[in-house]
């Protein structure tokens, strides 16, 4: 029979696409990246009741895909531009540039053979006795975040690109509880108009300005406030108390990665749906061993 060549588009009748996807995924070894760091720890062993360590890191991280530390999804980024994958270089999305944490474990001098109370008797001991106190702390510099584009794909069909500053100042992320702007709620700007009016559109050819914003960084502390101590009438049976603590403080840090910051979300812009941990929450415990 006779073959008839349909016309598919300004590229001719010998041109075909496949009407089964838009693009093709494949992996490759184009990824880079590169970690520079400063340690620093202070460090007291246990003695007399008490130990500690304190560390500090001064960082940065810079590569061309990664997510955030939060994040469920495993699945790698992909290039923008393959022509030019060099664009996407930016600090890596779980970059931060200071990040400090510590622990404490402090047992009370207090009570039957510690240096306050060292001959109380055992009633005595079983009230004011072997109290103990421990926590840990965290608290890091902002965490990267980028402008999407939208779903306009100016340099890959497959994939919209970051958008880009047009020079207008970009106001400071504040990430409030309470915008009056945009709908109310939490939101990375006070004013998120005026932070949508300092982007513009990505190039044919552009991947756009990626993780160059910063939002909250990671702020918890958690601890435990335990007493432990031998019964009265025998040093065989002891009892347990203890009682935990996690985000003591309960402060709030919002997930800069979480907030709505494509360009085609006008009304919406910079709200905020997720928070970087948890509540604060408390346990109770209580043992008796014999």
């Amino acid at each position: 029979g006779k073959i008839t060549k349909l016309g598919c588009g300004v590229l001719g009748s010998d041109a075909m696409w496949s009407p089964q996807f838009s693009a093709l995924s494949a992996w490759s070894s184009l990824g880079s990246g590169a970690y520079h760091g400063m340690q620093w720890t202070v460090r007291k062993r246990f003695s007399d009741g008490v130990s500690f360590d304190l560390n500090y890191t001064l960082s940065k991280s810079i590569d061309l895909a990664s997510r955030s530390e939060n994040s469920a999804n495993f699945s790698t980024d992909f290039m923008i531009n393959s022509w030019d994958p060099s664009q996407l270089r930016a600090v890596s999305r779980y970059d931060v540039l200071h990040s400090v944490n510590g622990t404490l474990l402090w047992q009370l001098p207090v009570g039957r053979g510690a240096r306050f109370g060292h001959n109380m008797n055992r009633w005595a001991d079983a009230l004011v006795g072997g109290w103990q106190i421990s926590g840990t702390y965290r608290q890091t510099s902002g965490l990267p975040y980028s402008i999407s584009d939208g779903s306009r794909w100016a340099t890959n069909w497959e994939l919209s690109s970051f958008a880009v500053p047009n020079g207008q100042a970009v106001p400071t992320t504040v990430s409030t509880h309470n915008t009056p702007a945009a709908g109310g709620g939490p939101n990375l700007w006070l004013n998120p108009q005026a932070a949508l009016g300092a982007f513009q559109e990505a190039l044919p050819g552009q991947t756009g300005s990626r993780n160059t914003l910063r939002g909250d960084g990671y702020f918890n502390i958690d601890s435990a406030v335990s007493k432990s101590f031998s019964m009265p009438w025998s040093e065989k049976q002891k009892l347990q108390f203890r009682w935990e603590s996690y985000n003591l403080t309960n402060t709030v840090r919002f997930d800069p990665t979480s907030g709505n910051t494509s360009l085609t979300s006008t009304s919406t812009f910079g709200r905020l749906s997720s928070q970087l941990g948890s509540p604060r929450q408390m346990e109770f415990a209580l043992r008796f061993a014999f």
